[in-house]
């Protein structure tokens, strides 16, 4: 079956969409609270920093250390594996992000006229327009800069979806039917192959979050997986020459870093189900 993921605005009703789709197909609803929470669990990372990095475009600070990158790493290595067994809704904005392009992914986004997302959030929290219109304009703006600066693309964009609903004269229920119609459909079908490929994805996201969660934040790392092989490439910063070093003594002290950063990432991964064998690609820092 279909894995489903609505992108919606604040406001938007896509929440209200996704809950009556998983409905309707019988379903596990999945949204970014759900996440968090397991994130929280599995990597030991407050769940404020976690929010913020699936919210927050990143700060000055943030993007020289990753610190953003490191916390959607978990996040995204949870989705992966609900996403293993398919049959899954996912809600939140950005959500077509953090799940591949995968031949059996519909991809959602719910749209709604700003003043009618205005009348939903003053009936929600019985707050006048003008403080409705600030803070939809705030969170709208949040979300696009989140989406820019971590993955250079914009939210909007009709092409990254399947199907862009206006919820209008379109009601929740008709726009659930419309995506469960969709789902159903031979194009969204699992098959081996798309199965293998959420599997390889989620063996790599697993990987680089357990590197993410106990290596050293200086250590910059990408991880591919296909079949139960790993490949992982890795590197780290330069480092400034304090005196003169022969050459000699610069390579031992590479070889050297390279065992060591070796060793605490095997450490990192171990343990972790799926992996038949392991090849590294390290890059030890150059002395300059």
């Amino acid at each position: 079956m279909a894995i489903i993921t609505i992108s919606r605005g604040c406001f938007s009703h896509g929440k209200e969409v996704a809950e009556k789709t998983a409905e309707i197909l019988g379903y596990k609803i999945l949204s970014r609270e759900t996440l968090i929470e397991e994130a929280n669990q599995r990597y030991n990372v407050p769940e404020k920093e976690l929010i913020q990095s699936i919210h927050d475009a990143p700060s000055v600070l943030e993007r020289f250390t990753r610190g953003k990158e490191k916390y959607l790493s978990y996040i995204q290595a949870v989705l992966l594996e609900h996403a293993k067994d398919d049959n899954i809704v996912y809600h939140g904005h950005g959500s077509h992000i953090l799940l591949p392009d995968i031949s059996h992914v519909l991809n959602i986004r719910i749209i709604a006229d700003l003043a009618d997302r205005i009348d939903f959030m003053r009936e929600k929290h019985n707050i006048s327009e003008k403080e409705a219109i600030s803070y939809i304009n705030e969170e709208d703006n949040t979300r696009a800069r989140w989406a820019h600066y971590l993955y250079k693309v914009d939210l909007t964009n009709p092409h990254s979806y399947a199907m862009t609903i206006r919820i209008k004269r379109m009601k929740v229920t008709d726009a659930a039917e419309t995506i469960c119609h969709a789902a159903r459909r031979k194009t969204f079908v699992a098959t081996p192959d798309s199965r293998k490929a959420i599997g390889d994805l989620a063996l790599s996201s697993r990987v680089k979050a357990a590197i993410e969660n106990y290596c050293k934040p200086d250590l910059k790392v990408s991880v591919n997986a296909t079949s139960g092989i790993v490949y992982i490439k890795a590197e780290t910063q330069n480092v400034r020459k304090s005196g003169y070093t022969s050459f000699k003594t610069e390579e031992y002290l590479r070889e050297k870093t390279k065992k060591e950063i070796t060793d605490e990432i095997g450490t990192a991964i171990n343990g972790i189900p799926g992996i038949e064998n392991v090849l590294y690609d390290i890059e030890p820092p150059s002395y300059t």
